[in-house]
């Protein structure tokens, strides 16, 4: 144990000296250690009794604990089908599993890593404090609990998604078994919500906390369990903590047994996962193509096809359409689009009142920034390839962003659709919520070329994240400015569904000026890690 301790200790000591060289990250964890220390004193010294607010209910927070086990659980089990989780990195592979030392101990040195990752990862619940001391009026003892049970759930599903790969790999009928379980289990929950519904004529969110509230469901794995131990710190019921945690560490130390049953060389279990997520993260820093096709073999048409017979900026729309077709025959509508569609359509006929409509569509903003931001048009400006086209930068960036212009049109009209037809809102408001997630995805492909801009071949992610959220900022503000404005002070009560307008508009126009403004992108490049030139 003492290399393992040594092992520990000294990275540790390496990323506190490593910090030398990176100032931006060094004042990231400045910032972040100063919002810790101030809610741990308003968790310490405020942390008695405020007078919660009369419509706090802790089946809200009850629902987000389901959420995030429920998800976790999905994406663990996924995982665990195809290529496993791991507790360790490449340099954990290169440094123990060559080295002379225990196979239980370099297990265990894996848990206990992973363990210090999450609580590092989970630090944002502590920025909570004060919103759950302001409405649920939570104790020390209360808040720490929820952190716990956190740290706990994300540690359980990866040892649990290690014990699902064990059960599954290499044996189709108990992957199917696996997918069967799990579907079912959904299932089951999505037809209790909708009992719920019929039983006691409420609405679908009315639904979602009964049944998280409900005895039964705390057996549920996971977020059931996770539930059922805040439950018992909340009620003082010793006895629902107890279980939830036999619960969590008896399947727990069921896995790790078979794991390491017998002296067998768990080994092999976890380096293929370990190398897949490693190369993941290398292929994400470096701009390539994360969709796994890396090792296929790919042939090779020298036919004249695509739009212009191959020639011209049209190549690469033409490139992101054929790797859309991959992924879905219809290119722009694909898996995503029909799941918030549905999503949409449901929401539309449990939840009748307008507000609500915006809500949805705050929802789908948030998930299209990422889509978006992180799509096919940020690889390509990564790459050198769009240098080499001998076009003017302006038509590179527009057919470069063709498909990420193209994509939000048409998934808001599917989406925004489906929430009209099940009558969430009315036609006409719909409509314009078309049109703002089609703005929104302007911008967002706008910001993409900004961020290329700005930032460039900058290696710290850290900057890059703070000066995202500034320019973020600093786009989004007049559009939501003008809404207000215009809402409030223009618009009568007969034409509040046109309360959008403005939002759409001014967003067509920062997209445009985005555009303009940076239609000579591509006439400079500058060679940064991660570009890989073609040699001659």
């Amino acid at each position: 144990m003492k290399a393992l301790s040594y092992l520990i200790f000294t990275q540790i000591k390496n990323r506190i000296l490593s910090l030398k060289k990176k100032p931006a990250l060094l004042i990231f964890y400045i910032i972040i250690f100063l919002f810790v220390i101030g809610s741990m004193v308003t968790l310490l010294f405020f942390g008695k009794a405020q007078e919660s607010k009369p419509n706090a209910d802790d089946r809200v927070l009850f629902l987000f604990i389901c959420g995030f086990g429920l998800l976790y659980l999905y994406t663990f089990i996924v995982s665990g089908l195809s290529t496993g989780s791991s507790l360790f990195s490449m340099a954990d592979v290169g440094l123990l599993f060559v080295a002379p030392i225990s196979n239980k101990k370099i297990l265990f040195y894996g848990l206990i890593s992973t363990i210090g990752k999450t609580i590092f990862a989970s630090i944002f619940i502590i920025y909570q404090v004060p919103n759950l001391k302001k409405s649920f009026d939570y104790s020390t003892i209360e808040v720490l609990g929820l952190f716990f049970i956190y740290i706990v759930m994300i540690v359980f599903c990866q040892i649990f998604s290690i014990g699902i790969y064990l059960f599954s790999n290499g044996n189709q009928a108990r992957k199917n078994l696996v997918k069967t379980l799990l579907y079912g289990f959904f299932g089951v929950l999505a037809f209790s919500v909708y009992m719920i519904i019929q039983d006691r004529q409420v609405d679908i969110l009315e639904a979602a906390k009964i049944l998280v509230d409900s005895k039964w469901f705390g057996y549920a794995p996971v977020a059931g369990w996770s539930i059922m131990f805040f439950k018992g710190l909340l009620e003082g019921t010793v006895m629902q903590i107890a279980i939830s945690l036999i619960l969590f560490i008896g399947f727990s130390v069921l896995i790790i047994s078979l794991l390491t049953a017998h002296d067998a060389d768990y080994y092999e279990d976890v380096l293929y996962s370990t190398e897949k997520t490693f190369q993941m993260q290398k292929d994400y820093k470096e701009g390539r193509n994360l969709s796994g096709t890396v090792n296929r073999k790919i042939k090779i048409k020298d036919n004249e096809n695509g739009i212009g017979k191959g020639k011209g900026a049209s190549v690469f729309a033409y490139k992101h359409m054929l790797e859309m077709k991959r992924v879905s025959r219809f290119v722009f509508i694909d898996s995503a689009t029909v799941f918030f569609a549905a999503g949409a359509a449901i929401a539309g006929h449990y939840i009748k009142e307008d507000v609500y409509g915006y809500i949805v569509l705050s929802v789908l903003v948030y998930l299209q920034f990422f889509t978006t931001v992180l799509g096919r048009l940020k690889i390509e400006l990564i790459k050198p390839f769009i240098y080499l086209v001998p076009e003017s930068s302006f038509k590179k960036l527009i057919a470069a962003s063709f498909t990420s212009l193209i994509k939000p049109c048409i998934d808001g009209f599917i989406i925004f659709g489906a929430f009209a037809l099940t009558g969430g809102a009315s036609l006409p408001q719909c409509f314009l919520m078309a049109l703002a997630y089609s703005s929104t995805g302007a911008v967002f492909v706008g910001l993409t070329i900004v961020y290329q801009r700005v930032l460039g071949g900058q290696p710290s992610k850290i900057l890059q994240a703070l000066i995202s959220m500034i320019l973020f900022i600093a786009i989004f503000t007049p559009s939501i400015a003008a809404t207000v404005l215009v809402s409030i002070f223009i618009l009568p009560d007969s034409l509040k569904f046109l309360t959008l307008l403005p939002f759409v508009i001014v967003n067509y126009i920062c997209a445009f000026i985005i555009f303009y403004s940076c239609r000579n992108l591509l006439d400079n490049t500058e060679y940064s890690e991660g570009m890989s030139l073609p040699v001659r």
